[in-house]
């Protein structure tokens, strides 16, 4: 839908440039706006212009318990895969620790908040699971295969990354090799509301 907003105010034309800060989008409207009292504005733009930063803020404000998880899905090629989202802290400690087994079409994604180099281990764990780190763009940084789950209390490995990921994919073993995924791969991710 296209509206046309007459006689913006120059208050409101320096906010929606500060919206569109060092895009090519924000410089084609900052030519409008030094030339024209007439704006042309679509809803998709905005959504565009906040898309970046929406899912981090979405899932960095959403209030949650230690019991009710967030609902999204991965698109990896054709392949779908529906998420438990990882929010609160007990969520990302107990992982899939509270699934005796899992379908090939089920995951769980864990938002770090910030980039870091999170470990994970298999403590508690019931089955075997692949691991895969992704960045804020859901490109694939590193992935751990074939994890199995850790027979001695005293002594179970972590597994990190080399580079700093804001989400991290637990799945069921051999998913990564069954889809054919490597670093530099990307996923698309929707929220389910």
């Amino acid at each position: 839908m296209i509206k046309l907003l007459n006689f913006v105010s120059l208050g409101t034309k320096l906010v929606i440039l500060k919206i569109l800060n060092a895009s090519l989008l924000g410089v084609l409207f900052g030519f409008l706006f030094q030339y024209s009292i007439t704006l042309i504005e679509t809803e998709n733009l905005f959504v565009f212009a906040y898309q970046r930063n929406s899912l981090q803020d979405i899932l960095i404000n959403t209030p949650v318990n230690d019991s009710t998880y967030l609902k999204g899905y991965l698109i990896i090629g054709d392949f779908q895969m529906f998420v438990d989202i990882a929010l609160t802290e007990k969520q990302k400690q107990d992982g899939l620790s509270i699934k005796n087994f899992m379908n090939e079409n089920e995951g769980m994604l864990f938002f770090l908040e910030e980039p870091r180099k999170a470990s994970f281990w298999m403590k508690n764990m019931h089955f075997p699971i692949d691991i895969i780190w992704l960045d804020e763009n859901f490109s694939i940084l590193h992935i751990e295969e074939e994890l199995k789950p850790c027979i001695l209390a005293f002594y179970c490995p972590s597994y990190k990354p080399l580079k700093e990921s804001l989400y991290v994919l637990e799945t069921i073993a051999g998913f990564a090799n069954n889809h054919n995924l490597k670093i530099g791969d990307k996923m698309e991710f929707q929220l389910i509301e």
